[in-house]
């Protein structure tokens, strides 16, 4: 089993240990049902962007970046970010 620390904005979090407490469950299980309940559901797209409904509207248009990447680790991430300031730097 894996650990992992979220942060959680203050409302959310205190409305997340209410949702807990009235449905006799824990913060862990119900923050664990949550994300299986994302990753098991099929993102639906939304009509007008063409971006699954949670997805905030300028999400989208990261997509054609994506569509090319076939590594989406962390240690890529980080490659291309120093990539892309060098490049910066030197224009």
């Amino acid at each position: 089993m894996m650990r992992a620390t979220i942060e959680f904005d203050d409302a959310l979090y205190r409305r997340l240990k209410v949702e807990a407490a009235r449905r006799g469950r824990t913060l862990r299980d119900l923050v664990t049902e949550g994300v299986r309940h994302v990753l098991d559901t099929p993102a639906s797209p939304n009509t007008a962007t063409g971006t699954a409904a949670w997805q905030p509207t300028w999400f989208g248009s990261l997509g054609v970046y994506a569509a090319g990447v076939d590594d989406h680790s962390m240690r890529a991430v980080k490659r291309s970010t120093a990539s892309a300031r060098a490049i910066n730097r030197s224009s």
